[in-house]
């Protein structure tokens, strides 16, 4: 059995639970604030306009309007072209011992957390219907934020939460995580546990895969 986009099959007793990608929409709505962006460029364009008297006069005003609104598309369509190519690229898998995060525009990445490392999963759901995983490492554990982002929680450059972003059924996966953490055993672990380190794989490199720590 595959996740989608790992070449590697997952290991015997190892099973799929779920797979997806982030919904482009939800990328564009709650990772850019796209419409945010766009109600600022209306504020600005009402601001202009209440000011265009001298463009109006000298008969300027429709050709100033026509450049600030193909501003305001070209800054709008770039907005959802990155969350269009971040949904594409990216892939989140729960199988009965971690999760994966299938991601990266340039450099595609794989990054796995075990089970036995993750102290926390939080559930986040917007009025849209779509929500969001937060998850917490234990102590001692970390991602890089430049590795994450967008995948991970804003501000948080010390101690990065991973996320699962733009998911269109939250509640339900987040109720499938919890199962099967508590199948597998639970978290946390023992502080003096051997704990495996968070895998992170930059993948179509060279046609392989690179090994990388978690620090990085």
């Amino acid at each position: 059995m595959y996740i989608a986009g790992v070449p590697h099959p997952l290991p015997a007793g190892e099973q799929l639970l779920w797979e997806g990608a982030p919904a482009a929409s939800a990328v564009a709505r709650h990772v850019f604030r796209w419409r945010w962006v766009a109600a600022y460029f209306a504020v600005m364009l009402l601001a202009w306009g209440s000011t265009a008297g001298a463009a109006i006069a000298a008969g300027t005003f429709w050709p100033s309007l026509a450049v600030r609104l193909l501003l305001t598309g070209v800054v709008l369509a770039i907005v959802w072209g990155l969350a269009i190519l971040i949904a594409r690229t990216s892939w989140y898998a729960i199988t009965n011992r971690r999760v994966v995060l299938r991601i990266g525009m340039v450099f595609p990445m794989s990054i796995n957390i075990p089970f036995t490392i993750l102290q926390s999963a939080d559930l986040g759901a917007f009025p849209d219907g779509t929500g969001q995983l937060v998850l917490t490492l234990v102590p001692g554990q970390r991602i890089a934020y430049i590795a994450l982002w967008p995948h991970c929680q804003v501000w948080r450059f010390n101690q990065p939460r991973p996320m699962l972003r733009g998911l269109t059924e939250p509640a339900r996966i987040g109720a499938l995580l919890a199962t099967a953490v508590q199948a597998a055993g639970g978290t946390p672990v023992a502080a003096d546990a051997a704990m495996p380190r968070v895998a992170v794989r930059v993948d179509g490199l060279d046609g392989g895969a690179m090994p990388h720590p978690a620090g990085i």
